[in-house]
């Protein structure tokens, strides 16, 4: 049976490249969260990679941090 996505190496990439993209926008979890209407404590869990994200909630973080989807995922494509 194949590992659930949170305990995947892929899942790990995801978050370090999602903190740098917010360290990249000069943002603070609590600005992030703020930007997206969540609390500080949602941006802590997806960054070290205890939650989640759906398509639209990774886009909506991308908006946030100013860059595109389709360049955030291809960040990730490279990284793993």
């Amino acid at each position: 049976m194949p590992k659930k996505s949170l305990y995947r190496a892929e899942n790990a990439v995801l978050s370090r490249l999602l903190r740098e993209m917010r360290d990249a926008a000069g943002l603070t979890q609590a600005e992030l969260a703020k930007a997206i209407k969540r609390r500080q404590s949602y941006i802590s869990t997806v960054e070290n990679g205890d939650r989640r994200l759906d398509l639209l909630q990774l886009r909506e973080y991308c908006a946030a941090c100013g860059v595109s989807l389709p360049t955030f995922v291809k960040r990730f494509e490279a990284a793993i």
